[in-house]
């Protein structure tokens, strides 16, 4: 009889050890969602949670007929970092049995600032993502507790894939993750610097234009170039300054002539007889007569002043 209980007593042991690992198994390949079970009675239960959930969430709303002041919405900061497992995983059997290890415990605040300052000095997030080699840039990020960066959903489609939570790297069990912001910090001081440096450069390239543009250069044949762009600048400014309107300047100058003509024309009417040689004549002894008297008034005025000089 005793020899019965030991086999059957060793025989439960096993059992439960089979179902342990069994279980733990299940629980590391994550495979506890593909239930056995009927779908309609899963579908059911999906149906009653929703129904208990309504439940509980509706509430009794009594009009007071009071003016209800609106609470602003508390804005969180994006850049706020969190735990994406908060509460440990639950014990499987086996792991409470002793026959695996149990997982490590949700580390502290400052454990997890010690993680991040060794990712720092690593420059994990200066370099790009390890799964698809591209830039953090503003996309969400995650710390693994093992201290390397990923995307979250490069993580995620990684242990979608593997269908195991190991660190892509290291390869260790059972990580913790943290979302962290400094992949989105380093690309937007790299985008500010980056404007930054453009815009110095265009100031300064507009300042060496605005340069070159005023003060001649010291080369001879730098200097000349720049006397000659100047010169047919001030050519071409000229020019546009004036009205080339051909039809107009042609008017204005057919309107000059017909005043010309019609200012000649006037003069012929006036002056239209000729002077006769007799007329030439006349007007020589009038010129000579006149240039005797003047001759002897300017004799009789120095007599004039002679005398007053004597006196």
């Amino acid at each position: 009889m005793s020899k019965n209980k030991g086999h059957s007593s060793k025989r439960g042991n096993l059992a439960v050890t089979a179902v342990a690992l069994q279980d733990h198994i299940l629980h590391d390949l994550q495979l506890r969602n593909l239930s056995t079970a009927d779908h309609s009675k899963t579908k059911a239960q999906k149906r009653e949670s929703r129904s208990k959930s309504l439940k509980g969430n509706t509430k009794a709303i009594i009009d007071t007929g009071l003016k209800t002041t609106l609470q602003d919405p508390k804005v969180e900061d994006p850049e706020k970092e969190y735990v994406l497992d908060p509460k440990p995983p639950p014990l499987t059997l086996a792991q409470k049995l002793g026959l695996f290890e149990p997982p490590p415990p949700l580390l502290s605040s400052d454990e997890w600032e010690k993680v991040k300052q060794r990712s720092i000095l690593q420059g994990d997030s200066m370099q790009p993502c390890p799964i698809c080699k591209e830039e953090f840039e503003l996309r969400p990020q995650v710390l693994l507790s093992c201290s390397h960066v990923f995307h979250r959903a490069c993580l995620q489609a990684f242990e979608k894939f593997t269908n195991k939570k190991t660190c892509p790297l290291c390869r260790r069990n059972q990580y913790q993750t943290r979302v962290i912001h400094d992949g989105a910090r380093l690309f937007k001081t790299k985008c500010a610097t980056r404007i930054q440096a453009y815009w110095r450069g265009h100031v300064v390239r507009k300042w060496y234009q605005d340069l070159r543009r005023t003060v001649p250069p010291t080369d001879a044949k730098l200097r000349r170039k720049f006397f000659e762009e100047k010169f047919t600048e001030i050519s071409h400014r000229i020019l546009c300054s004036y009205n080339t309107d051909i039809e107009e300047l042609f008017s204005e100058i057919d309107h000059c002539l017909a005043i010309n003509r019609s200012i000649l024309q006037q003069l012929e009417d006036r002056c239209s007889h000729e002077l006769t040689e007799e007329d030439w004549e006349k007007i020589q002894i009038q010129d000579e007569t006149s240039f005797l008297e003047d001759v002897c008034l300017l004799v009789y005025s120095s007599h004039l002043n002679v005398g007053s000089f004597t006196l």
